[in-house]
């Protein structure tokens, strides 16, 4: 009788540890799945708008002729979760590990930060702006030209385009005709699918108690009906497909 209440006493020690270990695997695959469930600071919504321009020259035909590019401009909107319920304050903001991918070998992909010394436009494609990552810091203003946020958020925005896409030449140059871009796609004949390309891209949110969220981000780019369109926008507002993780420093 003893030898079978100890033998008893393991089978049920070693039930306990399996159904601990087992609740705790389960723990452990729902957050590789899910994730954070209750972040400080969460991503409210992403808007893209997908468009065109160009860069013009004039030929010895007295035509001009234009390089395309197709931009894609990514707004990222960072906000306090109205479900936490604690104080936590944001360092800072950062956009890195970036992959660009496409389908067509036709134009290059880059990304280029907001111009904060050009009045009438967000961005411009200029090779001074271009980055391979994006570091928003805390300042009492927002300030998204200069990738400045509040400690509680704020917007987050850069550019992705696919340069050199297609040559267009317009005919004979009128004087004061304005070009419509809109158009340019749809002229220079490009086909949509060539123009198909991906962005995958981590987002570290970064707390003044030194916690640290980590998600990973990916877009399929441009917006359908581009060519048709010229200019097309959209947001995602289902952010929870984004899986967010603490991360150690």
């Amino acid at each position: 009788m003893i030898m079978n209440k100890k033998s008893f006493h393991i089978a049920i020690l070693f039930g306990i540890v399996f159904i601990m270990l087992l609740i705790l695997g389960f723990s452990v695959l729902k957050y590789s799945v899910e994730g954070e469930t209750n972040m400080p600071f969460i991503i409210s919504k992403i808007s893209i708008i997908s468009s065109s321009s160009g860069e013009s020259k004039p030929t010895e035909e007295n035509k001009l002729q234009f390089t395309i590019d197709q931009n894609n401009d990514i707004y990222l909107y960072i906000e306090k979760n109205p479900e936490y319920k604690g104080i936590e304050a944001i360092e800072s903001v950062t956009i890195d590990n970036i992959i660009m991918t496409k389908k067509s070998e036709q134009g290059k992909l880059h990304i280029y930060k907001p111009d904060s010394a050009k009045q009438d436009a967000i961005f411009t494609n200029k090779e001074d702006l271009e980055a391979d990552e994006i570091i928003c810091t805390v300042e009492k203003n927002s300030d998204m030209k200069n990738l400045k946020i509040t400690n509680q958020g704020g917007l987050i925005v850069f550019r992705f385009a696919n340069q050199g896409i297609a040559q267009y030449e317009k005919g004979e140059v009128v004087e004061g005709e304005e070009t419509n871009y809109n158009e340019l796609l749809r002229q220079a004949n490009v086909n949509e699918e060539d123009l198909q390309a991906n962005i995958q891209f981590d987002l570290t949110i970064k707390l003044q108690s030194l916690k640290s969220f980590k998600g990973t981000i990916s877009l399929d780019l441009p917006l359908k009906n581009i060519v048709e369109k010229g200019t097309v926008s959209e947001e995602i507002t289902d952010t929870q497909q984004f899986v967010f993780k603490r991360i150690k420093q």
